[in-house]
């Protein structure tokens, strides 16, 4: 019996989701324009399915879901949108696994504004996902694979590599490939002191762009104080060069912070550092940094409040235009509440300030976004979604601006996940 229970709970076991989402939205600024202002009803009808593997040591999930766009005054737009996600992993020991995840979407407006790629604690924003105007149709992929090794209590290492590739319908958006292999460690050498070092390249290459190379690595001296406060010294290092004219640079960084851990779904860093920029044919540039993350939820019986913001200076080689290097600030706040069992109502709000010292003239965008919608299961596999969005940028450079309202509503059936074996 015992040999019995040991063999079924080392199969996968396999589900299988369908979903089918009709959704009507309305835009009052299609095109994004600061001056000329188009609104229009644009009808999307999807369907898709999520098939899901989960076993003791491994799993896998694999997921499709097309639907077609319709737009009432611009039908020239009417586009067929895929949106594909696959994730594997495998323990192959007890203290390794390894990873491979693989998204794509392609699509003709950029709606999730909150995209991002993750790269071991550093976020970049495509700056592209809130500036993009164009409604031809536009194709992402993005791979990364990874292994994750814990080799103690609070030490670990690291490598992946990851493969962005973009191609744009609209000859005035380039295509790119963006290669960025990465490792790290974090060893804590006894119970005060610990060392964490990370180091990357990525090698961009562009259609009519100059393509870039950066080398980049950080060095953080950690000394814990209690359970959950460490403090930290660290260097960072960054070499960019790019293939033609354009000036590269190289980025000295040090900085000192502390690190506050202060519950399971708390975090608070705080670190103030100075950038100098050595530019190869522009002199140099400089300046104080203030590097901060926090996170934190707060759950209720019936409510949820999570804050979450950043700042720091990261570098942009994402999208039809690499930025460069960029001086952000970030903050967001999302409140849920339960208001019967089958409605639930949500309020967020979100901002970022960039600051792109690369380009001429220098650029600073402040983006601002704030929403509300409602939710309400009808039925048990059916669900009702009413949305609202405000964002707007401004900016410097004064044909960057813009603002825009867009309303949805969304009928979604979506059973619960079918048993295959």
């Amino acid at each position: 019996m015992s040999g019995t229970v040991r063999t079924a709970s080392a199969d996968l076991v396999w589900t299988i989701t369908p979903e089918v989402r009709v959704q009507q939205e309305y835009t009052d600024n299609l095109f994004l324009d600061r001056d000329d202002r188009k609104s229009d009803w644009i009808t999307v009808v999807g369907v898709g399915a999520e098939l899901e593997a989960r076993g003791r040591t491994g799993g896998m999930t694999l997921g499709y879901r097309p639907s077609y766009s319709m737009y009432y005054d611009n039908d020239e737009f009417d586009t067929l949108r895929h949106n594909a996600d696959l994730e594997l992993w495998k323990d192959l020991r007890k203290d390794l696994r390894w990873s491979l995840s693989n998204s794509f979407e392609r699509r003709e407006y950029t709606q999730d504004l909150s995209r991002y790629i993750e790269i071991e604690e550093e976020v970049l924003i495509d700056p592209e996902e809130i500036l993009r105007r164009g409604l031809e149709p536009r194709s992402v992929n993005y791979a990364r694979t990874r292994l994750d090794y814990q080799f103690g209590p609070r030490d670990r290492a690291y490598t992946q590599y990851g493969l962005r590739h973009e191609w744009n319908d609209n000859p005035g958006e380039e295509d790119s490939v963006i290669h960025m292999p990465r490792a790290g460690m974090t060893y804590w050498f006894s119970r005060l002191y610990g060392l964490e070092v990370a180091a990357g390249y990525t090698h961009g290459r562009y259609d009519e762009s100059e393509n870039v190379n950066n080398w980049d690595g950080r060095t953080r001296l950690m000394r814990n104080f209690t359970r959950h406060l460490d403090g930290y010294l660290q260097y960072r290092h960054s070499h960019v060069r790019y293939s033609g004219d354009r000036s590269g640079y190289t980025l000295y960084e040090p900085s000192t912070g502390i690190s506050y851990r202060f519950a399971r779904d708390g975090r608070l860093d705080v670190g103030l550092g100075y950038y100098y920029r050595d530019e190869e044919d522009n002199g140099s540039d400089d300046g104080v940094v203030f590097n901060t993350d926090i996170y934190k939820t707060w759950d209720q019986r019936r409510s949820s409040l999570t804050l979450r913001g950043g700042s720091g200076a990261t570098q942009t080689f994402l999208g039809t235009d690499a930025q460069g290097f960029t001086i952000y600030y970030r903050g967001g706040a999302v409140y849920s509440y339960a208001l019967r069992r089958d409605l639930d109502w949500d309020i967020s709000a979100d901002y970022r300030r960039s600051i792109y010292k690369d380009r001429a003239p220098e650029r600073r965008d402040s983006f601002y976004r704030a929403g509300t919608g409602l939710s309400y299961m009808w039925t048990r596999s059916v669900s009702v979604g009413v949305n609202y969005d405000h964002r707007r940028v401004d900016s410097n450079i004064r044909a960057q601006e813009y603002y825009e309202n867009r309303g949805t509503l969304s009928i979604t059936w979506r059973p619960r996940p079918k048993r295959l074996n």
